[in-house]
């Protein structure tokens, strides 16, 4: 029964790097967003933002 107590541990970390790479990916994108905001203060609406 030890390959099935593996198997769970693989799958619980292959569901952490993925949320990881989740929160990360978000973040990255937060900060193109950011850094692509117009200079006289007119926000640009990303797909899925609230204007």
């Amino acid at each position: 029964m030890r390959y099935v107590d593996a198997g769970y541990a693989a799958a619980l970390v292959g569901l952490f790097t993925y949320g990881v790479g989740l929160v990360l990916r978000r973040r990255r994108w937060e900060r193109a967003l950011t850094a692509s905001r117009t200079a006289d203060g007119a926000d640009v609406v990303a797909p899925g933002e609230r204007p």
